[in-house]
């Protein structure tokens, strides 16, 4: 599977870059059946269910002039992995799926489609509520 999606902003690249580099803010928002997320370092672990299938999500965060997450995941006795790519550039955003596994006919295109296209319409508010958060 490959996704990608280009989100607007209107907030400055380096906050944008400093708020997306952190797993508990994106990957829930990316994918919404992900209800615990742990963060050591660069690595992180989430947990979640979809529809009836509990799914651990294992990965860590390298920075490169762009954000990738790369990860593992186990589901329901399968796995897959993947990455996720995020460039930021300013007013803009540029996110890349990269998917193989179990998950990927289980979550299929249908449900691909309307997370990305949640998270894009919802970043730009989550970001300033993320910054005004950071900044109290």
């Amino acid at each position: 599977m490959d996704k990608s999606i280009t989100v607007s902003t209107t907030h400055d690249r380096k906050s944008v870059s400093t708020i997306l580099v952190n797993p508990s803010f994106v990957l829930p928002r990316l994918f919404p059946p992900i209800k615990e997320v742990t963060v050591e370092g660069n690595s992180f672990n989430a947990e979640g269910r979809f529809l009836t299938t509990k799914f651990h999500m294992h990965g860590s965060v390298i920075v490169k002039g762009e954000i990738i997450y790369g990860f593992y995941l186990s589901a329901g006795g399968g796995q897959g992995n993947g990455r996720l790519i995020i460039k930021v550039n300013e007013g803009q955003v540029d996110l890349r799926l990269e998917y193989e596994g179990k998950m990927e006919k289980l979550s299929g295109i249908f449900f691909m489609d309307r997370w990305f296209s949640d998270f894009a319409s919802k970043l730009d508010e989550e970001i300033g509520k993320e910054k005004a958060r950071k900044t109290l």
